[in-house]
């Protein structure tokens, strides 16, 4: 089955494909070292092992790539347009494609998507909410502080009164 992942810049289609990799093992092949490099350390970084990612323009991948051609293995090409312009050598302005097992994984994530924002949502509500026990708490300790001061400038001045008091008791006898 072929699935295609297609959504805007940064919504996270090398996640996807990272998860993918992740869940079969299949190699991800990118435009370049460069972006190989990213997309693995990404994965580390998302706590994933994946296979290092193959590059078209690093002729040691094209030994592996032959060795998936012969094992039948599938991959998962992160960036087509850009793995094919590097292929071709020149700008890609369509691309079009035969297959009958069809998937768009926009359909798939789309509830994912949306749960993860309810769950960020319910976040912002909980960091509000503690936000706001955080000012009351800051409250008391300023009320707190205030009252210790002034306990202790009472005790300060009746020491203060006590011994003028005492100097008065000396100087008089």
């Amino acid at each position: 089955m072929t699935k295609i992942i297609g959504f805007g810049r940064a919504i996270g289609k090398t996640t996807m494909a990272i998860l993918e990799s992740y869940a079969t093992g299949h190699y991800i092949v990118c435009a370049n070292n460069v972006v190989a490099k990213h997309t693995f350390q990404f994965a580390t970084q998302l706590g994933y092992s994946i296979p290092y990612p193959l590059s078209v323009m690093n002729k040691q991948n094209m030994m592996t790539l032959t060795e998936l051609q012969n094992h039948q293995e599938g991959i998962i090409i992160d960036n087509v347009e850009n793995v094919l312009e590097v292929l071709f050598g020149c700008p890609i302005k369509t691309i079009t494609f035969n297959s009958r097992d069809l998937d768009f994984a926009e359909d798939l994530y789309i509830e994912e998507l949306s749960e993860i924002k309810k769950e960020l949502n319910a976040c912002y509500k909980e960091k509000i909410a503690d936000q706001q026990e955080i000012e009351k708490l800051k409250d008391k300790c300023v009320d707190m502080l205030q009252a210790i001061a002034d306990y202790e400038w009472d005790n300060m001045y009746r020491a203060d009164r006590f011994a003028k008091a005492n100097t008065r008791r000396w100087r008089a006898k």
